[in-house]
């Protein structure tokens, strides 16, 4: 039989060492973001659980747990689920968990359609879709080969085997792996494609996209996992943020940082190494920062615009103060995120 190598986690998994599950075989996660149709039911533990396993560099997909009794609330849920993922970046499709026994009513056809919905609806913002199920629901709730045709399926089955052909297979919800000291989801993948990146559209090399920025911060004297645009922020809620390194994958940036002595030396380099021009900052409190970004021409000229440095940062355990693009000091721009006298702990940064 082919190895676990894949667990499922939600927020009743909790206390998870990722590093000793990754050393333990354990390469790929699906994190549950979320139920129903409203964001406000988003997985109290899906950003700590896709924070925790991006560091470990694990493969890391998502399910969305329905209730939805019509096509209209299926799209409802798949708005709620995207919502909810913020544009993080993803190796896994989407998969749409569909099992919950208020839905069988509905009967096979009217499933289908929901489960299309849904699937259609995550695909326009150009993530992958699948479709998660039991044997049972496979066989006479869903359309198990129309859907097979369009979307990666995921079969849950505890067997010996599986009965019917997926691209993964989740055997067992009684498993035991290194990291976690309670029984866990486990899952063998068949279909080594379901790890893709994110953007259907990143396989077309020739396409000019638009640069990514890099940023890391150091919190209580530990630098953090990098973060790369929107996925994630950067930092800890509620502890203060003393250095930070930004790199860009094409053009130049430069950025800076203020503490109680005022603004330290702008800096254009990225290595923690570096004490001069690696990061900015000399282990103080950091209260505000400062980023500006130079679009390559050829960059220009592709995206039919020049980028800027966006960016935002928040007070310890406060709101995030408003968004700021490059030095910019018109319209109701400070030319910097930040407020003097409150020290930050989380950052945000893309460039548009």
């Amino acid at each position: 039989m082919a190895k676990v190598s894949c667990v499922d986690i939600s927020e009743f998994q909790q206390g998870i060492n990722f590093s000793k599950m990754k050393s333990d075989g354990i390469k790929a996660v699906i994190i549950r973001a979320g139920y129903g149709r409203e964001s406000s039911q988003k997985d109290s533990m899906f950003e700590s659980h896709y924070k925790n396993a991006k560091s470990e560099n694990m493969m890391i997909g998502v399910y969305w747990y329905s209730y939805a009794d019509s096509v209209g609330d299926a799209e409802k849920e798949a708005k709620a689920c995207l919502e909810c993922i913020n544009n993080k970046s993803l190796d896994m499709p989407i998969y749409y968990d569909l099992e919950d026994n208020s839905q069988t009513k509905l009967g096979k056809a009217k499933l289908t359609e929901i489960a299309e919905r849904f699937c259609e609806t995550i695909k326009k913002s150009n993530y992958r879709a699948g479709v998660y199920a039991n044997l049972n629901w496979f066989n006479n709730y869903l359309d198990y080969d129309k859907l097979k045709k369009k979307y990666s399926i995921w079969l849950a089955q505890y067997n010996s085997v599986n009965e019917l052909n997926c691209d993964i297979w989740q055997n067992s919800s009684t498993g035991r792996v290194s990291g976690y000291g309670k029984n866990i989801d486990t899952n063998i993948i068949f279909n080594e494609s379901v790890f893709n990146s994110k953007k259907e559209d990143d396989k077309d090399k020739g396409k000019i996209t638009k640069p990514d920025i890099f940023y890391r911060v150091r919190c209580d004297g530990v630098w953090l996992p990098e973060v790369k645009n929107l996925e994630d922020y950067a930092g800890l809620k509620g502890k203060a943020i003393t250095d930070i390194a930004i790199k860009v994958s094409e053009g130049k940036v430069w950025y800076q940082v203020h503490t109680k002595s005022g603004w330290l030396p702008k800096v254009s380099g990225y290595d923690i190494d570096d004490l001069e021009n690696g990061y900015a900052g000399n282990g103080s409190k950091i209260d505000a920062i400062r980023v500006y970004y130079t679009t390559p021409q050829s960059i220009a000229e592709s995206l039919n615009k020049y980028l800027v440095a966006k960016y935002k940062v928040s007070a310890i355990s406060k709101e995030y103060f408003d968004w700021q693009h490059d030095d910019q000091t018109s319209n109701g721009q400070d030319g910097y995120a930040g407020l003097f006298g409150n020290n930050i702990d989380r950052v945000l940064l893309v460039l548009e």
